[in-house]
């Protein structure tokens, strides 16, 4: 039987601008996913999918 890898649950606090909320409020009242669930898979989503531009990257020092 093939074990699971473990889940880490950590929570971040962070400071969005209120337009934000409003659109993940009518984004989730249109989905039916609760508000916390969506932000969670919308920000794991995007720090997944980020790529480091060769600027940024180089700035470092």
């Amino acid at each position: 039987m093939k074990s699971k890898p473990a889940l880490v649950k950590q929570l971040y606090r962070l400071n969005v601008e209120p337009r934000v909320v409003d659109q993940l409020s009518k984004l989730a009242a249109r989905t039916g996913e609760p508000k916390s669930r969506l932000a969670t898979r919308l920000f794991t989503e995007a720090v997944m999918a980020f790529k480091p531009t060769k600027a940024a990257s180089s700035s470092k020092g």
